[in-house]
């Protein structure tokens, strides 16, 4: 139990044992009062009125009279609310021992459950994008907030390896007779992109290859083997690129599914057999389809062609199926024009299997606005992941090469690394996934505000305070002396973690932790511009180090939780 959750416990227990209240009830009614009252957490009084046969004001008076205990100092009435005061020296001296005690591991959790985070599910046609990168670091922080919560996660990106797109480069990569067993001669994901930004040029002179295209794709479902082996080392190459992007910014995927491995392996025809079952699976001169009227969806959700062929959806409903049988709980990324698809993919989700699909969770996530307009791998014009780290960790450099001149060139590399990646990494998640905002790379750079480089500097600060005190291991301290208002702010907060991780664990919102770490930030510089720590009193030295390291082990973990690197030095 994190500090925080254990001064509500003890101020619930108290309640409870004075109203005969379960105590669980208190603590659903227990919230933080505004700044200025100085409480730490409070009691609205309304609630009770009618159970009590009181007035509000009345029963805040009697709990006021409660005698304090534990991490409670004092209770106070406020009207119709009862205020409650902790104990700095104790929550003080029980938060810094906790966390200097479980290190890293502080604010984990034991949750046990197998979760599957499916993210990133780039087309195998290109490189991955700015659109594919915020669900991307979404997606990838999400798994590590769930794993350090105790739950068994694996991750998963859809491969749609049967569309037009990956089609067209592969009537390319035929008729150009490249050889499989030779290499491509730039990055693998690159490489496919040429194949189809040549194929669809010639396309627009020439629409009669469209014709092609259909044909291609109806043989590669039929199972003809050249074009199966084609599409199937177009994809590999692909996924290779991918990999190496991923990899670049510290996100690893621990499986790829094919859509076509549903096509060939018989599960799309056993999911439309269960749809034929159910009493909203329709069939219309071969076409197969959902009525979903009862979910107050008008539109037919089809599944297959009238010539028999199957669509996106059947294909999409097999994976699902192969998901739900992986995981107790399912989570999905999905950027916001998908809404109206997964309204009706949840739907018949929900027909299929209705346990399953109540442990499904669908995050939907806004798109970066930008400066230049949409990004259009038809075309060609887009912003890849590649050259956006590439220039994030350059600009970097430059910052690395005027802060830090004296530093080695090999660690000037890595902090340039740790910072572009970061910043990137941060300005993904720092706003509530369905919320869009417009984003700038000099401004996610920057070591001011709301950005990674400012945590990761604060990190670095908090270590050089340590390294300079030559500290290993922190001294008895007395936590009652560490009372200024700016070293409780921090205690506070750090006492508040865990549960931090726990509500971003709840509700699948990683943003609670960049929202976090950067008002732990802001108070640790807060206190360290006016308090002495190396230079404090002998008495008092020992606590603000405590206060030190115990910001320092939190900032690191909460960053890791995010997958941005948390340099020592900067």
């Amino acid at each position: 139990m994190s500090p925080s959750a254990k001064l509500k416990s003890e101020i619930a227990g108290m309640v409870s044992r004075a109203v005969k209240i379960p105590r669980k009830e208190v603590e659903e009614l227990l919230e933080k009062p505004p700044e200025e009252i100085g409480a730490d957490l409070a009691l609205p009084c309304f609630a009770l009125a009618k159970r009590l046969r009181k007035g509000p004001k009345e029963i805040a008076k009697d709990l006021a009279k409660l005698k304090p205990r534990g991490l409670v100092k004092e209770v106070k009435a406020a009207g119709p609310y009862a205020n409650f005061y902790a104990d700095w020296e104790s929550l003080g001296r029980l938060t810094l021992k906790t966390i200097l005690l479980e290190k890293e591991g502080y604010g984990s959790g034991k949750d046990g459950r197998r979760i599957l985070v499916e993210h990133t599910s780039a087309n195998p046609d290109g490189p991955i994008h700015l659109g594919h990168f915020r669900n991307s670091v979404i997606g990838d922080s999400l798994a590590r907030i769930l794993r350090f919560s105790g739950n068994r996660v694996s991750t998963i990106s859809f491969l749609n390896d049967t569309g037009r797109q990956i089609a067209i480069a592969v009537r390319e990569f035929l008729n150009k007779k490249y050889k499989k067993s030779k290499k491509p001669d730039k990055k693998p994901d690159w490489w496919v992109l040429d194949l189809y930004l040549n194929g669809n040029r010639k396309m627009e002179k020439n629409p009669k290859i469209e014709d092609e295209i259909k044909d291609i794709m109806r043989r590669f479902e039929s199972g003809d083997r050249k074009l199966r082996s084609a599409f199937s080392f177009l994809t590999r190459e692909c996924i290779k690129g991918h990999k190496e992007t991923l990899s670049s910014i510290g996100i690893s995927m621990d499986s790829f599914f094919k859509e076509s491995k549903s096509l060939f392996d018989g599960s799309v025809n056993r999911i439309l057999g269960r749809v034929r079952r159910l009493p909203q699976g329709k069939t219309d001169k071969g076409r197969i389809w959902v009525n979903l009227k009862r979910f107050d969806i008008e539109r037919e959700f089809t599944l297959t062609r009238e010539d028999g062929t199957t669509i996106y959806p059947a294909r999409d409903l097999a994976f699902h199926q192969h998901k739900f049988s992986e995981a107790e709980k399912n989570i999905n990324i999905i950027g916001t024009d998908q809404k109206f698809y997964f309204k009706q993919l949840v739907s018949t989700l929900g027909l299929l299997f209705p346990k399953k699909a109540k442990n499904y969770n669908v995050i939907f996530y806004e798109f970066l606005l930008l400066p230049g307009g949409i990004m259009s791998t038809r075309t060609g014009k887009f912003i890849s992941v590649d050259d956006l780290v590439k220039k994030a960790v350059s600009l970097a450099k430059k910052t690395v090469e005027k802060k830090m001149p004296d530093y080695p060139e090999r660690e000037k590399k890595s902090i340039a690394k740790a910072v572009g990646t970061g910043a990137l990494k941060y300005a993904m998640v720092k706003v509530s996934p369905e919320k869009t905002y417009s984003f700038s790379i000099e401004d996610a750079l920057s070591f001011e505000g709301d950005n990674a480089p400012y945590i990761q500097y604060t990190h670095a600060r908090a270590c050089s305070i340590l390294r300079k005190g030559k500290i290993k291991t922190i001294p008895g301290f007395d936590a009652s002396l560490l009372n200024d208002p700016r070293e409780r702010a921090i205690i506070k907060l750090l006492g508040e973690f865990p549960d931090v991780v726990q509500r971003a664990v709840r509700d699948s919102r990683p943003h609670y932790i960049t929202n976090y770490t950067y008002s732990l930030a802001t108070a640790f510089n807060e206190f360290y511009q006016k308090l002495q720590v190396l230079k404090a009193s002998r008495h008092l030295r020992p606590g603000r180090l405590a206060l030190v390291k115990a910001t320092k082990t939190v900032l690191g973990t909460a960053l890791g939780l995010l997958g941005i690197e948390a340099p020592e030095r900067m």
